[in-house]
């Protein structure tokens, strides 16, 4: 009888905790860069699990135009800086998006005057991002919905005026780099 209970109970258990999924403890990248650089102001944060091992990893911008990653293994990376928009232009943003069924890549985008859009795309490797991708459009830079990169420019015409050129950046995973086509600046 004590046998019959105890396997009971034990198969109870273990059931409801199959019942529930487990998720990894979330980090607080937040309170890790503040540890590291105490001055840093966040203005913009994401996360996504760009590698597909289950942990998700943190982007930070900071009011000083610092653009950080705190990956999995809560280490701080100072990416980029200078990441502001001029005045009276949008603010700056971070887009994650798929770029091949198994690649995930972080853009920041940030606007200055006249009427320019600066466009950065990193991938993730090594705990780290690498630049893959520096692009500005004069009339805006845009990620569809295939990850396919669009860079809007005014093509200039020799007797004055100017054209609206599109030039589109594809991933080439075999490649590890950005393949551009149409009009190209």
């Amino acid at each position: 009888m004590k046998k019959f209970i105890l396997v009971f109970f034990s198969v109870i258990i273990v059931s409801v905790f199959l019942q529930f999924p487990t998720f990894a403890a979330e980090i607080n990248a937040k309170e890790i860069l503040k540890k590291k650089y105490p001055r840093e102001i966040v203005t913009l944060s994401k996360s996504a699990d760009l590698n597909g091992d289950g942990k998700k990893e943190y982007f930070l911008l900071t009011e000083a135009g610092n653009f950080f990653l705190v990956n999995s293994k809560e280490a701080v990376v100072l990416i980029n800086t200078n990441i502001i928009s001029d005045e009276f232009f949008e603010q700056p943003t971070i887009q994650i998006y798929q770029v091949s069924k198994k690649e995930k890549h972080v853009a920041i985008t940030f606007e200055y005057g006249p009427s320019n859009t600066q466009f950065y795309a990193y991938q993730y490797r090594n705990g780290t991002l690498f630049n893959k991708l520096s692009i500005m459009g004069d009339q805006g830079v845009q990620v569809d919905i295939k990850g396919t990169v669009k860079q809007y420019w005014k093509k200039y015409r020799p007797e004055g005026g100017w054209d609206l050129a599109i030039a589109t950046y594809s991933w080439r995973t075999s490649k590890n780099k950005y393949l551009g086509a149409g009009l190209l600046p």
